[in-house]
This record gives structure tokens, C-alpha cells and sequence, in this order.
């Protein structure tokens, strides 16, 4: 995943990871790492076309910036229009669990 400015295109936030899926479960895990210095291991349950994944640990690099992320949820859905959709909500040492970002992704072609 990689974020832009929209003015600028210069780059913002950039992840990068491992989906994994337990054998003979629904259950999934994202490993994810930041380029912010964050690091995280969400898991979750695939329900129908529905995945809800929460925040099992963070780490992060010693000088990240403040204020430090507390908890991640991501709920993620395949439309009956073929869009995936995901919403992404954060808490911080200083802010509750809130909506941090909502993408729709459209297939290409």
C-alpha cells in the first residue's frame, strides 16, 4: 500500500507485508511494516465476504514520531459490485479509537 498527496504525488505512508490464513480456519493475519517505523501483527476472522482484523501487537522503531499509535481495526468487504472497500480506524496515546481512512479500490480491468 502506498499513499500520495494529491497535489504533489509526493509520497506519504508507504506499507508493505504477509497476509496469513490458519489451515482449515476463517482466521487471517496481516504482518505489516511502515515505513513511520511501525510495525504490526493484526488478526482476525473472514466472514462471508466480510474480514475484520484487530491490533494483537505493535512495535515500533525508538525514535518514531509521536503520539504513538495504540490499537488498529480494519474492516474490509468485497461489495456485490466487485469494489473492495476497507476501513481503517486508529487509536492514539492521545485520541480514542477513531476512523482514520476509507479506500475503495475498483478493479483495473
Amino acid at each position: 500500500f502506498n499513499a500520495f498527496h494529491a497535489e504533489s504525488k509526493k509520497p506519504l505512508h508507504r506499507e508493505c507485508g504477509f497476509i496469513r490464513i490458519q489451515p482449515g480456519t476463517n482466521n487471517v493475519a496481516f504482518i505489516i511494516a511502515q515505513n513511520s517505523g511501525l510495525v504490526e501483527i493484526e488478526e482476525g476472522e473472514l466472514i462471508g465476504q466480510q474480514l475484520t482484523l484487530n491490533s494483537r501487537a505493535l512495535a515500533r522503531t525508538s525514535f518514531a514520531k509521536e503520539p504513538y499509535v495504540q490499537q488498529i481495526s480494519r474492516f474490509i468487504q468485497l461489495r456485490p459490485d466487485g469494489r473492495l472497500e476497507q476501513t481503517m480506524s486508529m487509536a492514539l496515546e492521545n485520541k480514542p479509537l477513531t476512523q482514520h481512512l476509507h479506500i475503495t479500490y475498483r478493479r483495473a480491468s
